[in-house]
């Protein structure tokens, strides 16, 4: 079959109202099973109105759209809308009202046998359609126009036809309309028997219509190509497309295609010589066609069902399949089928001993057989013809554009010439300014960095002075209380009974001592030039549970538990050395600022190519002046502070977290209410292209 909405075997129905209002710029959508109920609805409303005007565009497409849901059901109701859109349109000089109009008319007018007056009627439709210069107009009456040639079998005029409709929608990148005309480029080419070569359009319709994403379409260029299948007798490739196409059909009820699609897959056994089940497809197609205004597709059909039954030797219903089909090939002028029915007689005939009869149909077969060679023959030169000719025109434009071009650059150097060297001009007049904006803007910039400079030289003295504080208080204080002990039992001034009594007391500092130096040890390399982050991969949930078994002494000392919530095996990608400093550092801190008997909990979540771990604790929480503080670049002090059992905290853990964090990439923030508790967050990457 071929892509075409007019004459009756041709037909896409789905596509019908979709030409009408995708280039009229009607706004209406129905479903398939109801558009002839859901446009009479809207015909019956608008007529209703007060206002109607039957001169109104929108009641003109209307009854365009009504005259195309009409081309299978009822070919007199065709006529009546079209005729009466026509009329309309006239009147009120709506000439895509007439276009359309023209193009429905022609196909009441080719399915009575009036091929030359509905070539006319296409003519005149595109003819009017490239008056008013609307490219997809000018498609839609090319195309049938292509196909009532082919059909008449002047396939050289058809294929003119298809050239310029193929080159209209290459030019406006009109997809759906070239895959139509492709296809019936397709069929031509099939028709002469040159299979490869219809094959190949046939291909390439198909990639066209997965472009489009419409299964329908899709479905319609399959079928077509099992039928090619089936004529290179490829049965395999015949059942996987036309099995394809059968199951689209069904689903969407286009019955038009789907009796086509039974018809196929009836040739495929036939040819195979399976005739029942050949058969069993042809009565299928069919029962389809009784509601079918499709005279042309039957009269195939016809003729299959009757070489089935002959194959079966049932020649009673071979002879009246046959007789059917040559009274329409007759009536419609069908070459093809009358050749194939009067070859089907002739051996019914000759089978049931009518030699008289058999020789009468056979004689009519040669006569018919003669003609159509002879045509093919002079089609096959007219093709060739045509496409020499379309082929010399396009080079001869393309020669002309590009004369055309050529002076067109002629000028454009020039004028580019022209502003270079005014540009020139205005570059050099402007030069000197520019320089000294430049020179400005330099300066500033210079200025500006001096001055960030200068205050993060104030920041990094600010930590300095404050980390000599910490070395000569924090950590000198405890290691002289230690000593002070230590000489004191050296000196027997105390009892080891008394000396077991300050254990814990010394443990604690000791502690402390460790974790502090740690601490200036990991933020000593973090400032020395040429460190480096190493990242690996490495599981964080096992990372966290080392650090809690590391704390978990000191939690216990305020009777705190802590909870590890992070997934099992949650890999991520960053430096595991300043990883366990950051998470040990957070864990140390939601310790000290815990109340007793509190809880501590660390969970982890995926947010895209991040983990996100987090550590809540129920403690003291901040004020948001403090909280504004915690990660601020302007904080260049470290501020020393004390847990909820006097634990002294001297900042630059926080201070390392940051920077740790940011070298691998990640971020790091708190949320926090005052009395109620904190949660630290920090991410990490998951995978290597993630760090900085």
């Amino acid at each position: 079959m071929v892509a075409y909405f007019i004459i009756p075997n041709y037909i896409k129905r789905p596509l019908c109202l979709l030409i009408v209002f995708l280039f009229l710029n009607v706004n209406y959508t129905y479903a398939q099973n109801n558009k002839l109920d859901s446009l009479s609805t809207v015909l019956f409303q608008l007529q209703r109105n007060d206002n109607f005007d039957v001169s109104n565009h929108e009641h003109i497409n209307l009854l365009n759209a009504i005259g195309h849901e009409y081309y299978f059901k009822n070919i007199d109701s065709l006529y009546f809308y079209t005729k009466k859109a026509q009329e309309l349109s006239r009147k009120s000089n709506y000439a895509e009202g007439t276009i359309m109009a023209l193009i429905g008319l022609s196909h009441y007018e080719a399915y009575n046998g009036e091929n030359d007056k509905a070539i006319q009627s296409l003519e005149k439709a595109y003819n009017l359609a490239k008056k008013i210069e609307n490219q997809k107009l000018k498609i839609r009456a090319l195309n049938p126009l292509g196909i009532l040639h082919y059909d008449i079998g002047n396939h050289a005029e058809a294929l003119k036809a298809y050239l310029k409709a193929i080159e209209i929608a290459t030019d406006t990148n009109d997809l759906l309309n070239l895959s139509f005309i492709q296809e019936n480029v397709a069929h031509l080419y099939l028709s002469q028997k040159d299979y490869q070569q219809s094959l190949s359009l046939y291909k390439k319709v198909q990639d066209i219509n997965h472009q489009l994403g419409n299964d329908v379409y899709t479905a319609q260029s399959s079928s077509n190509i099992a039928d090619l299948y089936v004529k290179l007798k490829d049965f395999g490739n015949a059942k996987v497309y036309i099995d394809s196409s059968i199951v689209i059909f069904e689903e969407k009820e286009i019955d038009d295609w789907l009796a086509y699609s039974y018809m196929v897959k009836g040739d495929m056994y036939l040819r195979q010589n399976r005739p029942k089940l050949a058969l069993y497809w042809y009565d299928k197609a069919l029962t389809l066609h009784e509601g079918l205004n499709d005279d042309r597709s039957k009269a195939q059909l016809l003729n299959s069902l009757s070489e089935a039954y002959f194959k079966l030797f049932n020649y009673v219903q071979a002879e009246k399949n046959a007789i059917a089909s040559l009274e329409i090939g007759t009536r419609l002028s069908l070459l093809d089928d009358s050749k194939k029915s009067n070859q089907l007689l002739y051996e019914i005939n000759k089978k049931n001993n009518k030699a008289d009869i058999a020789l009468k149909y056979h004689e009519v077969f040669k006569l018919l057989s003669d003609s159509i060679s002879r045509k093919e023959n002079l089609n096959s030169l007219g093709i060739l013809k045509t496409k020499l000719e379309f082929e010399k025109q396009q080079k001869d434009a393309q020669l002309a554009n590009e004369k055309v071009k050529a002076r067109q650059n002629i000028y454009f150097y020039m004028a580019l010439i022209a502003l270079a060297i005014l540009a020139l001009i205005i570059f050099l007049l402007r030069k000197q300014s520019k320089a000294r904006k430049i020179f400005n803007k330099e300066l500033r910039l210079k200025t500006k960095a001096l001055e960030k400079r200068e205050e993060e030289l104030s920041g990094i003295n600010a930590t300095k002075d404050k980390l000599f504080s910490i070395i000569g208080h924090d950590l000198r204080g405890p290691i002289n209380a230690l000593a002070s002990v230590l000489n004191m039992l050296k000196d027997d001034e105390i009892s080891q009974e008394e000396f077991l009594e300050f254990t814990p007391k010394v443990k604690n500092d000791v502690d402390a001592i460790s974790f502090t130096l740690n601490n200036l040890l990991s933020w000593g390399r973090t400032q020395m030039t040429g460190s480096k982050t190493e990242a690996s991969s490495f599981d964080i949930h096992e990372l966290v549970t080392e650090n809690i078994k590391l704390l978990q002494e000191t939690a216990k000392n305020k009777n705190i538990s802590i909870t590890n919530t992070t997934p099992m095996k949650a890999f991520v990608w960053a430096d595991i050395n300043q990883i366990d400093v950051v998470i040990r550092n957070l864990l140390s801190n939601a310790i000290k600022f815990s109340h007793p008997k509190s809880t501590i909990t660390v969970n982890a979540t995926k947010e895209g190519d991040f983990l996100k771990v987090a550590i809540k604790d129920k403690g003291v929480g901040m004020s948001p002046e403090i909280l504004d503080q915690v990660f601020s670049s302007k904080n260049a002090t470290l501020v020393t502070t004390y847990g909820t059992s006097n634990e002294k905290g001297t900042g630059l853990g926080l201070s390392l977290c940051k920077e740790m964090v940011n070298n691998n990439g990640g971020e790091i923030f708190v949320t926090s209410k005052l009395n109620e508790g904190s949660i630290f967050y920090f991410t990490v990457p998951l995978r290597e292209n993630n760090t900085k």
